[in-house]
């Protein structure tokens, strides 16, 4: 029994966005680093710095879905689940799912929390409805990376809900448990 079959989850949903607040920290960073390198180039050499604006619209290009989000990142439904440039995925192709927290930096204050899932096929068999986007889409930033045939993965940082509601998300859909660290307090 799938999530398809349970009448509790008919027209229910779950939506997250790209949360624009890291990405725009790190687009301003890099908009002032390379203003920096443009006015020096000014300065110093006395010509007008493309390469510096060229890499600005570069950096604004490539976070723009994260900027400027239009499309949710993830939506579940009771059919499956779509990502953003990849395309639905019918509950019934997940093989396993788990989820992982990595610590990023030597605090590890800021954990980096991922979904692998396994698919019982491979790509081209298990995403129904593919959802590519234009071309120049790929060249945009994404929250997955298609490992191998039938292996993804998915970065649940940096969107708009937290990791473990989304986790706690598609552990609703799933109708079972995804296996990883719960953060409980014994």
């Amino acid at each position: 029994m799938g999530p398809a079959d349970r009448p509790d989850l008919l027209g229910k949903v779950f939506i997250s966005q790209f949360d624009p607040r890291p990405a725009r920290a790190f687009v301003m960073a890099g908009i002032a680093l390379f203003a920096l390198a443009g006015l020096g180039t000014l300065a110093f050499v006395k010509v007008v710095p493309l390469v510096p604006l060229i890499c600005i619209a570069i950096l604004v290009f490539h976070f723009a879905p994260a900027l400027w989000p239009s499309r949710p990142a993830i939506e579940l439904r009771n059919d499956g689940f779509r990502l953003d440039g990849l395309g639905l995925i019918p509950w019934e192709a997940i093989g396993a799912i788990a989820y992982v927290e990595r610590a990023l930096g030597k605090s590890g204050r800021r954990p980096l929390a991922l979904l692998e899932v396994n698919l019982v096929a491979d790509f081209a068999l298990a995403i129904v409805r593919p959802d590519p986007g234009p071309i120049w889409r790929k060249l945009q930033v994404r929250h997955w990376r298609k490992m191998g045939d039938t292996h993804l993965t998915i970065l649940l940082s940096g969107l708009s809900d937290g990791p473990r509601d989304i986790r706690n998300a598609f552990e609703v859909f799933l109708g079972y448990p995804i296996n990883g660290p719960r953060g409980l307090i014994a």
